[in-house]
């Protein structure tokens, strides 16, 4: 790894970790937020792949650990949120598969088009599926053995629609948001290139 990549994953670890301070509190799911802090990383990936995002997000889940202490249950619930982050990845790996070929349409078109792809896809892989590794992992037997006592599941039971709600739309503001900054980011990298 050069020094450029290692300055790259740590400036867009940076941007993440500084956005922590922005929250809006999910007022249907207590104790959780809408963030900010997926939009780098997600911007990171779409750049420079899957390694510098996953690099990106592990340098975050560290900062996160170190300057946002959440107690014992942060040791759970940071990792938990790069599941999220590994699965809205998958579903952009698999939406940029189908967005491959080569397309005759104009540029302004297909950059609709990939910006839909790659939205729909990372929700459907985030809120289809963060919300059973929730269920059924989290809220079953990392909560617990932290917490050290084992939460209702009655109580659980009704945070599923929550869960669903907040998975989908956490993809459908970060997709297209990391999107547009990843596209400037990308054309002012190339215009520094040429000069």
């Amino acid at each position: 790894m050069n020094a450029r990549s290692i300055a790259l994953i740590v400036a867009f670890a940076a941007v993440a970790i500084a956005l922590n301070v922005v929250r809006v509190p999910v007022l249907y799911l207590p104790g959780l937020s809408y963030t900010a802090i997926e939009i780098p990383v997600v911007a990171a990936f779409l750049l420079f792949g899957f390694k510098i995002g996953v690099l990106v997000e592990v340098l975050h889940v560290m900062g996160q650990l170190v300057l946002f202490p959440a107690g014992p249950e942060g040791f759970v619930v940071y990792p938990m949120g790069s599941v999220a982050v590994l699965l809205m990845f998958v579903g952009m790996f698999v939406a940029k598969k189908f967005l491959t070929h080569k397309t005759g349409l104009e540029e302004t078109l297909h950059v609709k088009r990939s910006t839909l792809y790659l939205t729909a896809f990372a929700t459907l892989f985030r809120g289809g599926l963060m919300p059973l590794i929730d269920y059924g992992l989290l809220y079953h037997v990392l909560l617990p053995i932290v917490l050290r006592f084992s939460i209702p599941e009655a109580y659980i039971a009704g945070l599923i629609p929550g869960f669903i709600l907040y998975n989908v739309t956490v993809a459908l503001y970060t997709i297209p948001i990391a999107y547009i900054i990843a596209a400037r980011v990308r054309k002012y990298l190339q215009a520094k290139s040429f000069s």
